[in-house]
């Protein structure tokens, strides 16, 4: 519903009202997996992964290629008010083509090259059609 509101001096404003509670439209939030999760998603659908993360040390969770899946974007979410408090970061992917695969995410800091990643996780997915 839009609402014409008057505030004084001839000033005329528009007001969107959204639906809240029970009518309001579901959201298409895509789904969230953690280490250890199989993933089975529908081809062209979101998926998040989230891992436990830490970037003041410097180190961040990066993802290889995968013929299945296309890396999307990355966010970090925090875990606590502390400044350098660990957190977590989630991954987004957008799955491309049906199929199974290995994704496999390292967790490494990306200025140190030759370095082998302080972990490693990977999940086994699956794109339907």
């Amino acid at each position: 519903m839009v609402v014409l509101v008057a505030i004084g001096a001839g000033l005329l404003v528009t007001v969107a009202l959204v639906p809240w509670g029970d009518n309001a439209p579901a959201t298409d939030a895509p789904t969230v997996y953690h280490q250890g999760d199989t993933i089975t998603v529908a081809n062209g659908d979101d998926f998040v992964i989230a891992l436990p993360a830490n970037p003041s040390t410097g180190y961040s969770w990066t993802a290889g290629d995968d013929a299945d899946v296309t890396f999307v974007s990355s966010r970090q979410v925090a875990g606590g008010n502390q400044p350098g408090a660990p957190g977590t970061q989630e991954l987004t992917f957008r799955a491309t083509d049906t199929g199974k695969s290995a994704l496999e995410l390292a967790y490494a800091r990306p200025f140190e090259h030759g370095v082998p990643p302080a972990k490693t996780a990977k999940f086994a997915v699956t794109v339907t059609g």
